[in-house]
């Protein structure tokens, strides 16, 4: 087979990117823009940490390890690798990521297109019956989906984005605010945290896995068939996908940035949907709320086709049905039938419920890839254990706090009192406060394995 390896890699990039810039993508960045106001380089720098540089990682990590998504934890067990891969695709596939992406573009593009921005005027029911209906469409033949999103929505989607950059950077259409008058209003004290911890709603650091098992798949197809070429391969794919992410981030809150002075912190505080349909509105006026909603269609439409194709390849793999084309489409039909129906909800009720949820499990896939980058150097099995426990005993206590917070509700006193606790720990004031003692567990579980002689090593996996 005659291989293009520049024009595969810039396909199969674009593609990664596609995936990856979803509904959240759009919102979050335009949203800490305008809450940012001058200090939008700040919460742009956290939010790039999260998203794309972890993500690329957890793509290039889990190549190195096999290119699978249940490859990534398997030295710690085949249970547990198989426990976080199905976690990963159930929050980023019918129960957070995919049915938001329905959800947004009913409010952003639905609602303003053809409801004059009235939210009662058109039932979400109509969207989101056609909109997975699509997706079924598209993702229902796995060996085509990815090369249809690579050729054609991804150019179109990142025409409408560079327009809209450029044209805050030439035409503003308002002015940056000052980040002080504005953090003082919604009770923010740190930019650089907000940022780090508003990319965790765009769930690509979970997803990063499973989409470097689409990568893999996908290279494989186009015949890249030896293991060390393949993952030269994939390393320029997210190299492709990280510069794409980073300068549409960007320029992304640098819109927001630029209108900061355009909305209430009521606003700010309580609608980002809003933000951002407003931010496209202000620039562009009613043309705006067409391009803003042709953008958002496309972007949930290819990470909706992206995630749903993954839960498909994921549960085929593990329930060892990869000939069976038809338990394929049983497991895309009922992920596309739980998004359906938790569409519904709407895109701010779906954002607070999975926060807690993301508190807890993002940085213990965060360790997990930052590890297994140095994999061909870690010998022993338990200090992934190690760390990954450590970072578990703080990430969980403070996603369940967070869920007590959305109820109103304060915490019983003995977590409470442990939150207290883990807000002492370096780096807290950064959203690192896992960072160190993850280095901790992991140094102290290498000199248990390595002296006490247990456990197993990097060569019997």
């Amino acid at each position: 087979m005659q291989k293009n390896k520049t024009k595969d890699m810039l396909v199969v990039g674009f593609a990664l990117f596609a995936i990856f810039f979803g509904a959240g993508n759009l919102i979050f960045p335009s949203y800490l823009g305008a809450m940012s106001g001058n200090g939008w380089g700040i919460s742009a720098l956290g939010f790039l940490i999260t998203d794309p540089v972890f993500p690329i990682i957890g793509v290039v990590a889990t190549a190195m390890v096999g290119g699978m998504a249940d490859d990534l934890g398997k030295r710690i067990s085949r249970k547990f690798s198989v426990l976080i891969g199905t976690v990963s695709i159930l929050t980023i596939g019918p129960f957070f990521a995919v049915p938001r992406t329905a959800s947004t573009t009913h409010e952003i593009f639905t609602v303003q297109v053809f409801g004059n921005g009235d939210k009662d005027s058109i039932s979400p029911w109509i969207t989101s019956v056609v909109f997975f209906a699509v997706t079924l469409i598209l993702v229902i033949n796995p060996s085509k989906f990815i090369d249809i999103i690579g050729k054609f929505l991804t150019p179109v989607l990142i025409l409408i984005i560079v327009v809209a950059i450029v044209m805050a950077i030439f035409k503003p259409a308002g002015n940056v605010v000052d980040t002080t008058s504005l953090l003082s209003k919604l009770n923010v004290d740190n930019l650089f945290k907000k940022g780090f911890s508003d990319g965790y709603q765009t769930m690509d650091a979970l997803g990063s896995a499973l989409m470097s098992g689409i990568v893999v798949t996908d290279l494989i197809n186009k015949g890249y068939k030896e293991e060390k070429e393949r993952f030269k391969m994939t390393c320029g794919v997210g190299i492709v996908a990280a510069i794409l992410l980073a300068i549409v981030y960007g320029g992304l809150t640098y819109v927001g940035a630029t209108v900061s002075d355009q909305f209430s912190s009521q606003v700010l505080a309580d609608n980002k949907v809003a933000i951002l349909v407003g931010i496209f509105g202000k620039m562009f006026g009613s043309v705006g709320k067409y391009a803003i909603g042709l953008a958002v269609t496309l972007a949930c439409l290819t990470t909706s086709i992206g995630l749903v194709g993954t839960a498909g390849n994921f549960f085929t793999r593990v329930f060892h049905k990869e000939d069976d084309k038809n338990f394929y489409r049983i497991i895309v039909c009922i992920c596309t039938g739980i998004a359906f129906f938790l569409s519904l909800f709407g895109v701010q009720k779906l954002i607070l419920f999975a926060a807690p949820i993301l508190l807890a499990i993002y940085p213990i896939y965060m360790v997990l890839f930052i590890i297994t980058l140095f994999d061909k150097w870690v010998k022993y099995n338990w200090a992934y254990g190690g760390a990954v426990i450590v970072v578990a005993l703080i990430s969980i206590p403070s996603g369940i706090t967070a869920a007590f917070g959305l109820q109103k509700m304060p915490p019983p006193e003995f977590l409470g009192n442990y939150m207290g606790f883990l807000s002492k720990l370096p780096l807290n004031d950064y959203g690192f406060n896992w960072l160190l003692p993850a280095i901790c567990g992991f140094v102290i579980a290498t000199i248990i394995s390595a002296v006490g002689k247990v456990g197993k090593t990097r060569g019997d996996v």
